[in-house]
């Protein structure tokens, strides 16, 4: 018999692709079969216990959703408009709809969201924050229908607001999110699509993108899916809440059908927090950068991770959330009649004023924590820079009351160690720092008393009354 020779490195390349070829044919089969077997019983067993149960079109396959989306009649309608402004071919332009609906179709991997992303961001959420929800009526929460297509929506604040609401509301329904662009980078892009986020480009004037995102938002609110949007657009620069972009709302309100088979239900979010870890970025003059700003989030994870290992780290107060009475669109147009026959500017006229309805609801449950009550009292009080430590005191007692008095105060402390809990806060920041019997508020920190002032200032609690 001939004796055949090989090259080591052939040998070893020939090995390695009949490894490749036995992974493939037997194993992978093998490995799915039981994934997806893993996968139906977590969605059956989901479906039993959640609130809002997963629909069919948020497990479906990306490509399924993208053909659909890319094959719908109003948006084929649209392409053909664009074809002919942009003396395009309709191959050309095929490749146009094909890109934003891969850009905006999510791959929702229910694993991934309940089996380690609620683990991962429970832990992490308690191991930074005093995590505290309430709810302005809970029985009207727990009455939403579960055939209602479901929107919460929320101020933004940091953007850890994306992980906090989708981990509270984890136990009765998975959260499809808005996110910006600021996301789209590798690997948080694919995470975010992983977890149901779809990606919106924000004041983009392509008339094809806009009919792609607004018949995928319709698509999902038709299909029962829940939404998270934070109409804000943007993180706040100065704490305060910002007017309200009412795109997506007006996509939802457009198709809506009030004697359709779903309502659409607004649930309003409040949120708050002692710290927002990019304040100090926030409350820079200078324009916000994806860079500079990835950089200091980067900065900021090293250091909090050297506490840990040195024993050093301590939580940064209380991080809360407030779940508004749900608002229903069929309520809301019985008062101002349907939309849909409505000519452009009426219509833009009509979303005005629910967008500014829904938008008082969510202004209304944003929670008072101790750190921005502390700072409010101080800027009340403040003369040259310095103010009395027993009548900061009080005046943070008597704040601290009227927000509790509005079911606003989440925090279970009693007032003086609410008081001293602040106080803790707000010199471990360097935002100010004890004389004999006074409090100076430092020029570094001036900015962050305001940033954290201006979040409850709406309220109208206190000297704005």
């Amino acid at each position: 018999m001939p004796e055949v020779r090989l090259p080591l490195w052939l040998f070893f390349l020939l090995a390695f692709l009949a490894a490749v070829a036995l992974v493939e044919r037997l194993l992978v089969p093998g490995l799915r079969v039981v994934l997806r077997r893993r996968v139906r019983a977590l969605v059956e067993e989901l479906n039993a216990r959640l609130a809002l149960r997963l629909h069919p079109l948020k497990l479906a396959k990306k490509r399924a959703v993208e053909h659909m989306l890319t094959h719908d009649p109003e948006v084929l309608s649209a392409a053909e408009r664009y074809r002919q402004e942009h003396g395009l071919s309709w191959p050309e332009v095929e490749d146009i709809l094909a890109s934003y609906a891969r850009e905006i179709v999510p791959t929702f991997n229910v694993y991934l969201y309940y089996r380690w992303g609620y683990a991962l961001a429970r832990r992490f959420l308690r191991a930074i924050y005093r995590v505290r929800v309430a709810f302005a009526d809970k029985n009207a929460f727990a009455a939403v229908n579960p055939e209602d297509s479901v929107v919460f929506l929320a101020n933004h604040r940091s953007n850890v607001d994306y992980l906090l609401v989708a981990y509270l509301v984890s136990r009765h329904a998975a959260v499809s999110y808005a996110v910006g662009e600021w996301a789209k980078v590798w690997p948080l892009d694919t995470l975010i699509r992983r977890l149901g986020g779809y990606f919106v480009r924000r004041n983009t004037a392509d008339p094809l993108y806009r009919k792609v995102l607004e018949r995928y938002v319709q698509l999902a609110a038709d299909a029962g899916i829940t939404q998270g949007v934070f109409p804000e657009g943007r993180l706040t620069r100065d704490g305060a809440l910002q007017p309200p972009k009412l795109g997506l709302l007006s996509y939802l309100l457009r198709r809506f059908d009030p004697q359709g088979p779903r309502d659409l239900v607004f649930i309003p979010v409040g949120i708050n927090y002692d710290r927002v870890f990019e304040d100090r970025t926030h409350v820079q003059a200078r324009e916000p950068s994806l860079g500079r700003g990835a950089q200091e989030v980067a900065s900021w994870l090293v250091r909090l991770f050297w506490r840990w290992l040195t024993g050093r780290a301590h939580r940064f107060g209380y991080a809360a959330v407030n779940f508004g009475v749900p608002v229903s669109a069929r309520a809301l147009l019985a008062q101002t009649g349907e939309l849909r026959t409505l000519s452009p500017e009426a219509f833009r006229d009509a979303v005005a004023a629910i967008g500014n309805t829904l938008w008082k609801a969510v202004a209304a449950v944003v929670p008072a924590t101790p750190l921005p009550v502390f700072t409010q009292a101080g800027l009340e009080l403040e003369e040259g820079g310095r103010a009395s430590h027993a009548a900061l005191r009080r005046r943070f007692g008597e704040l601290a009351q009227a927000y509790a008095s509005a079911g606003l105060l989440v925090p279970e402390l009693e007032p003086g160690e609410l008081y001293r809990f602040a106080l803790r806060l707000a010199l471990g920041r360097s935002l100010v720092h004890l004389e004999g019997d006074e409090l100076v508020f430092t020029e570094d920190g001036k900015p962050l008393l305001a940033f954290y002032a201006n979040s409850i200032r709406h309220h109208r609690i206190g000297s704005g009354a």
